[in-house]
């Protein structure tokens, strides 16, 4: 019997991760590149098509399904994109359709957030439970919610968007149209951006390590607590994973995000049964995850 893959996709606000994940979850022709260097023209649609055919011609075996991890809000049927804030000209774009009918396979579509909350949830060896909440900051914040084992989606297939609650007093505007959104202030591209702005001098990597305990950095931390709190004052989840690259940079300061965690939930529950954990983040997470996702939704 000749060997068959499914396929995952995690496409971030700066990268474009693909690999041909096997039965036993072993990731084959992993690849990672800018997404710039894929979404290279204005056809986004056929640009994508183009890679996908490329690199599935490279495989040593049959493609029975493919998953895409997105940083994007879809449609409720996890067919269309609506709205990619952080990627040019990904707008109403009905990928899932568009990829079944070139490739002849299925084609799955999700949050590239609940991607990694499907990693994670194995890696970890969470339990199945009524809540399991994903916050991850990155290039921006992704949030995957889980309820009783399945995503949740929402009436138009958009909850889960922590990283557009209003915050008060902010006029920064967002990617999604809106201006004050929270990932403005608490995800990696304000991080960057004060890097530029006060601390030039500072590889944008050893920022804590030089700076962690400068008011600006501390703030900062506070406000990914104020985002992971807020989650928590409204579901009160079973478990809270932490994770994106923000928090796994050299020196992130976690004692103080925990403990501005605990400041801000509501007392005495849930902060005093508060079950954080903080994940890795790995390369290939988001492209297993997809694989996970894929093979339970063909069980369906």
């Amino acid at each position: 019997m000749g060997k068959s893959y499914i396929v995952g996709i995690d496409i971030g606000g700066t990268n474009f991760r693909i690999g041909a994940v096997d039965k036993e979850w072993n990731t084959h022709y992993f690849r990672k590149v800018p997404v710039g260097e894929v979404f290279c023209q204005e056809d986004t649609l056929g640009a994508l098509t183009d890679f996908l055919r490329k690199y599935i011609g490279q495989l040593d075996g049959t493609v029975e399904a493919m998953a895409m991890g997105l940083p994007a809000t879809l449609n409720r049927e996890r067919t269309v994109l609506l709205q990619a804030p952080n990627i040019p000209n990904m707008e109403n774009l009905p990928i899932a359709a568009a990829l079944t009918e070139s490739f002849h396979i299925p084609v799955y579509l999700e949050k590239d957030v609940s991607m990694a909350l499907y990693y994670d949830k194995r890696k970890y060896h969470i339990p199945d439970c009524e809540v399991l909440v994903g916050c991850y900051f990155g290039t921006g914040i992704g949030n995957a919610i889980m309820i009783n084992g399945r995503i949740l989606a929402g009436r138009n297939g958009t909850a889960g968007e922590l990283g557009h609650i209003p915050v008060d007093g902010s006029s920064l505007p967002c990617g999604c149209g809106n201006v004050g959104c929270m990932e403005n202030l608490a995800g990696g591209k304000y991080l960057a951006g004060l890097r530029l702005e006060r601390y030039q001098d500072t590889y944008i990597g050893d920022i804590f390590t030089v700076h962690g305990s400068e008011d600006e950095l501390l703030l900062f931390v506070d406000r990914i607590a104020m985002a992971v709190a807020t989650e928590i004052n409204i579901l009160n989840p079973d478990y809270i994973l932490i994770g994106g690259g923000v928090p796994a940079m050299k020196d992130f300061p976690q004692s103080y995000l925990d403990e501005r965690i605990h400041f801000h939930v509501r007392k005495p529950y849930p902060e005093q049964e508060l079950r954080v954990i903080y994940t890795q983040d790995e390369e290939n997470k988001c492209v297993i995850g997809a694989a996970f996702y894929a093979a339970e939704r063909r069980r369906d």
